[in-house]
């Protein structure tokens, strides 16, 4: 009895960890971190075919990783609890601190040398430089929730706007998270301007699962 007990506990925690076995589902939460949304959205935002949303949502509903809501004639999909993005966080530390192949990834990609160096949230609140903060995740995602006194300008609206952006402060540039390519995109286009710009290291989610912890 107590070995079949153990086994059916562990067999529940398989259950969720096959739900997180794809790619495309954890992308899915990646968005699902930002802001609620519906399949439509999820489709246009992610570029899967709805079927294929609808699919993955459906695994993702059935470990419980997921709830939804009616909204009218929409179905509206959101995290089932912060742990699950605590989740997220805890399987990609692993994956960086345990992978050759990740690790490969993110040198050669998300954390080359200065200046495109990320800075963390931790470092960001002992940095001496006035700063400014610039989201550049879609609106909709801003609007849901986004770093306080953090400025919003889409990376595709960003090229038209820079010459009403202020620059007389660092600008800091933050986007979805760690492994969102927009905020360093964003910097690029600022350095190649010789505005003085930073990468954040982290997103919205990692700064309001921080909030949340330090109550």
């Amino acid at each position: 009895m107590t070995n079949s007990l153990k086994y059916n506990l562990f067999d529940q925690l398989a259950q969720v960890s096959k739900a997180l076995g794809h790619a495309n589902r954890l992308m899915i939460l990646d968005v699902l971190a930002q802001t609620d949304c519906d399949v439509e959205t999820l489709h246009n935002k992610l570029g899967l075919s709805i079927a294929n949303v609808s699919k993955h949502l459906q695994t993702l509903k059935q470990a419980g990783l997921v709830r939804h809501q009616r909204q009218g004639q929409h179905i509206i999909y959101a995290l089932s609890d912060p742990s699950v993005f605590q989740l997220i966080v805890s399987l990609r530390e692993v994956t960086e601190s345990q992978l050759d192949s990740m690790q490969t990834l993110l040198q050669t990609h998300l954390q080359p040398n200065t200046p495109f160096e990320p800075i963390s949230l931790k470092a960001l609140k002992d940095f001496k430089q006035p700063y400014t903060l610039l989201d550049v995740r879609p609106e909709d995602e801003y609007a849901a929730g986004h770093i306080p006194e953090a400025i919003n300008i889409p990376i595709e609206q960003l090229a038209q706007k820079l010459p009403d952006l202020q620059t007389d402060k660092t600008l800091v540039v933050y986007c979805r998270g760690p492994y969102c390519m927009w905020s360093q995109q964003a910097l690029d286009q600022l350095q190649k301007r010789g505005i003085k710009a930073k990468r954040l290291a982290e997103g919205y989610p990692e700064w309001l699962n921080n909030l949340d912890r330090n109550r």
